[in-house]
Order: structure tokens, then sequence, then C-alpha cells
């Protein structure tokens, strides 16, 4: 049990401690420049900085340890005396979504009645050296200046008549030394109210224009967008930037980028820089820049069935074989059914389908080469599958082959398909092995049984005086020899060799069968005369 508690205990300050490092956000406070020391009663401006934004933290502020009911990112006070200290926290959501805090750092406030006041004098705007003739702009920052105060320019110990704002603006001759007299306002400036700055001489010089040229592409593919930034320094005032492309000037380019979508390989770009100002040695500066711009490929990819048969058996497994060019190192292959994906990976592919299932191929380059499409995708292959049907059982009746039911066969003599050979029955023309496939346009059946014939009988009937009518009949079937007596057996077989009627033709032309009280269906009447010739023909009987 103590064991259990244990390392309960230690499992939780584990957690603790893991929680503590997910701290994600963090707040610092300070004061603007010049007030960290103050005179007593004036207003202090405390600012807190977040240092990650993103997770929306709210502040408190604290004077002493106490809250002082402030939760913005300012704080403003005249409440606070000499050695009072300051903080704030910040409250938050982690990154393992718990509340969590974080302190900023503590001042300390300074109060004193007797505050030395300083000034300090800096350059804002202009170089400095620059050439002669170009502005330059002094700006005064004091310390302890009190809440209005004055201010008195000076060049040279001299001073300048109106300047006497915190700002002062002017075009100064070489070994001009600027400096700046403030007054200060505030109520606990001593031992005097007055500070000097610091003087700034002014150096006059001559510049050299320097040019360089970057480009955000190179190599780039052909027709992409490319930027190329020229950077130029030391140009003075008024300069201008030119684009040349192989020598001749594109027209409307300026400035420092120039954008483009239609360089070419080894096209040379240069930009130049004009710079017109006087103090400026190299009024002309060029650089140049050689494009590689790689010309874009075409990938193509097409399908091809490799196994199996489109149309075919809905149960029956088939393969398609991509072949494709140009797709780059390691392309992405995809093959997809009814625009789903169902492999990856592989230029073939093998399955059986659904009747209607539409397959096709995509290649997806990977490489990020230069391409006319990053994909390409293969025309649909519409699947045709139809059931397979039954086999069929094939009988012999007297000399015909018959298949057991109607439809549109495939005949094979020895296993080779017998052209021409695709009705219900065939009348053998060779001893040997015969099967036979129902076709139904789309899925052939499986082979019926194997019938082997060993004895032709080569004789027949005379056809030509013979004729068997109605056909189909309802009922009533008439055979007729056109007045040639004959003495003939007539016999009705059904598609397995069964025998369902029989008649004897004695020194008659004609005779009459009733094959009403048969099924409706196929049959064979098979005529056999007195010589032993026969004829065999389909009748179907019908309702």
């Amino acid at each position: 049990m103590i064991k259990r508690i244990t390392l309960l205990v230690l499992l939780c300050i584990g957690f603790h401690g893991f929680v503590n490092a997910q701290t994600d956000d963090s707040v610092y406070i300070y004061l603007p420049y010049g007030t960290d020391t103050t005179c007593p009663g004036t207003q202090l401006d405390f600012f807190a900085v977040e240092s990650a934004p993103s997770f929306g933290g709210s502040f408190a502020w604290f004077a002493n340890g106490s809250f002082t009911g402030v939760t913005v990112d300012t704080f403003h006070t005249t409440a606070l005396a000499d050695g009072d200290n300051v903080y704030c926290e910040l409250y938050f959501t982690n990154s393992l979504g718990f509340a969590d805090t974080a302190t900023s750092n503590t001042i300390i406030v300074h109060r004193s009645s007797a505050i030395m006041p300083h000034v300090l004098n800096s350059i804002t705007a202009g170089s400095n050296p620059d050439c002669p003739g170009h502005p330059i702009t002094f700006s005064a920052y004091p310390i302890n200046g009190g809440p209005t105060p004055l201010y008195y320019w000076y060049i040279d110990g001299a001073p300048v008549l109106g300047a006497t704002s915190s700002s002062y603006t002017s075009i100064f001759g070489d070994g001009d030394t600027v400096s700046v007299l403030m007054v200060s306002s505030s109520s606990c400036a001593f031992p005097t109210d007055t500070a000097w700055s610091n003087g700034i001489e002014v150096i006059h010089d001559s510049l050299t224009a320097t040019l360089s040229l970057s480009v955000l592409h190179n190599p780039i593919c052909a027709g992409e967008h490319d930027t190329l930034i020229a950077t130029a320094a030391s140009m003075g005032l008024g300069s201008s930037i030119y684009w040349f492309v192989n020598g001749v000037s594109v027209p409307g380019a300026g400035g420092a980028n120039y954008y483009t979508d239609t360089l070419h390989n080894m096209d040379i770009v240069m930009a130049m820089l004009v710079a017109p100002d006087a103090c400026v040695i190299n009024d002309t500066t060029v650089a140049t820049v050689t494009m590689t711009v790689i010309p874009n490929v075409n990938p193509t990819a097409s399908i091809a069935l490799t196994h199996g048969a489109n149309p075919g058996c809905i149960d029956s497994a088939i393969t398609f074989t991509a072949t494709y060019a140009d797709g780059g190192v390691t392309p992405d292959l995809l093959w997809l059914v009814n625009d789903t994906v169902v492999a990856s990976g592989t230029s073939s592919h093998t399955q059986a389908y659904q009747n209607g299932d539409l397959l096709t191929f995509r290649l997806r380059t990977t490489d990020g080469g230069c391409y006319v499409d990053d994909s390409v995708t293969t025309s649909s292959v519409l699947m045709v599958r139809d059931s397979t049907p039954v086999a069929p059982l094939v009988s012999l009746i007297d000399n015909i082959l018959v298949a057991n039911t109607a439809g549109t066969y495939i005949w094979y003599f020895n296993g080779v398909v017998i052209p021409g050979a695709n009705g219900q029955t065939y009348h053998p023309l060779s001893l040997g092995y015969y099967q036979a496939r129902r076709d139904t346009g789309n899925c052939p059946s499986e082979f019926s049984n194997t019938i082997y014939i060993s004895l032709l009988k080569v004789g027949e009937t005379a056809t030509g005086v013979l004729n068997i009518f109605p056909n189909p009949t309802s009922g009533l079937i008439t055979f007729d020899w056109a007045g040639l007596k004959v003495n003939s057996t007539i016999t009705i077989s059904n598609v397995l060799g069964q025998v369902m009627k029989k008649a004897e033709v004695r020194n008659s032309d004609r005779h009459d069968m009733d094959l009403s009280d048969l099924p409706v269906g196929n049959y064979m009447a098979t005529i056999r005369d007195e010589n032993g010739l026969t004829r065999t023909q389909k009748v179907t009987l019908t309702r």
C-alpha cells in the first residue's frame, strides 16, 4: 500500500512538472525610455508584452503584491512611491489545454525630488556621412523633461532662430555640429532645469553607388512567374532603376522589382541604376543574372487490357497494364474505379469488375520538376460484364449436334473454333471431338460436354423436294415432297435426343403431324428414307 501511494505521488509530481514544461506563453513589462526615475506624483505608464499573442491571454497588474484591478496590457498610475514594485500576471491556456499562468519581471519604482534633467540628440532621418545638399533630421529625447519641455537648437554653439521644437530638419554644411538645449518643466528638476545634449558633427562625402541583383527562382520552369530584385545603396537622391533582357529595354519595367513570366533559357537580365545626384561618383551601375529556364514536359499515360476479356464475365478477373512517359522520378501511380482509388504504386492492376464500372489510371509527378500538368489521367474504360451462362448440354441426334437451349453458340472441333458455326445445331463434317459454348455477346459459358464423332453419315435425302411447314408451328406441321411418292420414317426428338413422336410414310408425297400435345420449345425432325438417307431439321413449337 505504501509503495502504491509513493508511486502515485511520484506520478503526480512528474505530471505537474510536465504540465509546467508546457508553458507556451510568457509576459514582460517595461517603462518608456527616460521614465525609470521620476518626480513624485508624475504619471508612470507601464506596458506588458505577451510572447505568444495567439494564446489569447488576459492580464492582471499588481502593485506591491496587491491586484490593482487593471486587466489590459497597459497600466497608468500616479500613486506609486519610491521603492514600490509593479509586476503583471498573464492567464492563458497552454498547449496541453490546461489553464496556466506566467508572471512578468518586476519593476522597482524610483521617485526623487531632485533629478538632473538630460537630453539625447539623435539623427532620425537622412544619413551621416552623406552628400552635400541632403537634408538631415535631428530629434531630442528628454529625460526628466517634464510635461512641456522647451528646446533650442544650436549649430556650432550658435542658436538657430525659430528652431524650438523637439525635431530639427535642415541642410547642413560639412563639419557643422548640431546640438540642442532643453529647459525642463519637471517639478523635481534639480540642481538646474537646463540640459545640453550631445553634439553630432555633419560629415559630407562623395558616394559610390552599388547595385546587387537577386532572383526569387533560378532555375525556374518555363512560363512560371518570377521576381528579380535590385538592391541599391549609396545612390543619393533621385535615382532610378531600369530593366533589360538580352540588352533590350523592358517596356514599363521600373523600380526595384521586375515581375515576369516570359523568360527563356540563358536570357540575361540586367538592372541599371541611374544616380543623378552630384555627390555620387558613378552615375550608372549595372548588375546582371543569367537565367536557367527549364522546358516543361507533358506526362503521358495509357492503359491496355493484357489479360482477360472486356466484354466478359462478371466473375472473371482481368488485368490492365499502364504505359507512361515523362512522369519524372518516382511518380504516384493510381488506379481508380468510378473515381475511387483502388490501387497505387504499380503499373498493372488485376481485379473483377461490375457491369458499368469505369476504370482509369492516373499519374502524378512528385519530384517538383517542370511539367505542363502535374498529373495526367487516362480516358475511362467502360467495363461490360455479364453473368456466366450455364454450360450447355450437347446431344447427337442422328447426324446433327444439338445444344439443349436456344441461342447463339460457339462450336469447337478438336479445341479450335469452327468459323461461322454459331447456331444451336451443327452438322459435323469430320471425325473428331466436338464441344460448344453458349455466346451471350459478352460472356461465353463454360464448355459443354464433349462428343466424339466416329462415323459420319454422308448420305442425305433429296432436300430440294422436301418442304416442312409451317415452321415455327403452333401444332400441325406438314412434310411435303412436292408430288414425289416416298417411303420414309419421321422422328421428332427433343434437344436431349429423346424421341417424342414417330410416323411412317408409305407411298405418299405428303404427311401431316400434330405436335400440339408436346411442350413448347425446339425439336429435331429427322426424315430417313428407305435407302438410309437422312435429313435433320429444327422445328420450333409455339402457342
